[in-house]
């Protein structure tokens, strides 16, 4: 195995473990009754953004698997189908904001800013409407039965689910301005 394919690896299971730490000892910051920020799915951003959709995904995949075998998935776990969906597809296609990758990296490497934090936002964003694209689909499928008395599954999961987006969406794209003088030594890899 040459040194090119280990580095990511461990940066996978290191910032994958980061992520499921954030989930567990951190609590958002509320912006109100239905919006909190947090700031757990950025460790799986930055492994996109510096290893690519695979890596991002893998990451991803293992933060569902950690909270799976710790236990902190209990509460969450309906059926086999629906945590599968929630545990691992979700958490895995974090991973797609990578494929800013390519233009990401040159936008640095031109000292383009503006492209730059484009490129994150586009990516954050992506990456965080797939998972929660699955958590809605989820909410409707699965959890549409807790719905206030009156309300539809689908607007129960819109609410729900379009709220945490939006939180850990602002919260990730935070992290990454504030970051933004960083961010070549933190996103660019030699392969």
């Amino acid at each position: 195995m040459s040194k090119t394919t280990v580095r990511p690896m461990i940066e996978v299971a290191l910032l994958a473990t980061i992520a499921y730490i954030l989930d567990l000892v951190t609590q958002p910051l509320s912006l109100g009754p239905w919006i909190s920020l947090s700031f757990k799915m950025v460790p799986i951003f930055l492994l996109s953004f510096r290893w690519g959709v695979r890596a991002g995904a893998m990451g991803g995949f293992i933060w569902g698997l950690l909270q799976v075998v710790t236990g902190e998935a209990a509460g969450g776990w309906l059926t086999p189908i629906q945590g599968f969906l929630e545990y691992f597809v979700a958490f895995s296609l974090i991973g797609l904001s990578g494929i800013v990758k390519p233009t990401l990296d040159k936008a640095i490497r031109d000292k383009k800013r503006v492209q730059t934090l484009t490129y994150i936002t586009v990516g954050v964003v992506l990456g965080g409407f797939a998972r929660y694209l699955i958590h809605y689909i989820a909410g409707v499928i699965f959890w549409g039965s807790y719905a206030p008395e009156g309300q539809s599954a689908y607007l129960y999961s819109l609410i729900v689910n379009s709220s945490s987006f939006i939180g850990e969406t602002i919260a990730s794209l935070i992290v990454f301005f504030i970051l933004q003088e960083f961010l070549g030594r933190l996103l660019i890899t030699e392969q």
